[in-house]
């Protein structure tokens, strides 16, 4: 059961508080490691290469935990600190674009030109989507959908929100208040991995 224990947690057995040296690298990897992925996703939703800062931020998840697993971290941690960085790599992108779009984004109208109905098989649902354009006849690339319904006919006009440098799509989905609220939710979530990280760490060294 101990080997077990240590296995999974790592085979820490010291008491008391743990020694500075080790405090130091978990809080070096896992600051690195939340740096790396949230500011990947903040580059690439401010420069509109997000696909690239996905991956950075995968790789970067992956190598944390290999260098855990290298260690001889818990496997449960390690299990969780590639989880948690991949999912993170995934998510903070969209909420880097939303707070993007909360700090510089621009209201502007936009025409309806075809209404996209979207059923969900094994569910009772329909969502409904508008290609739109500009009223210069511009086609925008990204759809309305919280504008957009059932009611919804052609030539009808919406609101989106742009970003005047074009890095991020333009949507009409509600936004944060502010660039600030936009990043509170991605900013706990990094620390969290930072903390998971800095565990993970310390409990890799009897």
């Amino acid at each position: 059961m101990a080997y077990d224990g240590a296995f999974l947690w790592g085979p820490a057995n010291f008491s008391g508080r743990p020694p500075g040296r080790l405090l130091a690298e978990g809080a070096l990897v896992g600051l690195a490691t939340a740096g790396v992925i949230a500011g990947a996703a903040v580059a690439g939703a401010s420069t509109g290469f997000g696909v690239p800062g996905t991956v950075a931020g995968v790789v970067a998840a992956l190598g944390s935990a290999a260098y855990l697993l290298a260690t001889n971290a818990g496997r449960a941690l390690v299990g969780a600190v590639a989880l948690l960085g991949g999912f993170l790599a995934w998510w903070l992108p969209g909420q880097a674009a939303q707070a993007v779009l909360a700090a510089r984004g621009v209201s502007r109208p936009v025409v309806v030109t075809e209404v996209h109905v979207h059923r969900y098989e094994g569910r009772d649902h329909v969502a409904y989507s508008c290609a739109v354009r500009l009223p210069d006849g511009t086609p925008v690339s990204a759809e309305a959908w919280r504008g957009c319904g059932a009611g919804v006919r052609p030539g009808r006009r919406l609101t989106m929100v742009f970003d005047p440098d074009g890095a991020v799509p333009p949507t009409d989905r509600v936004l944060p208040s502010s660039a600030a609220v936009g990043f509170a939710g991605p900013a706990a979530a990094s620390l969290g991995l930072a903390a998971l990280c800095g565990v993970a760490v310390v409990r890799s060294r009897p």
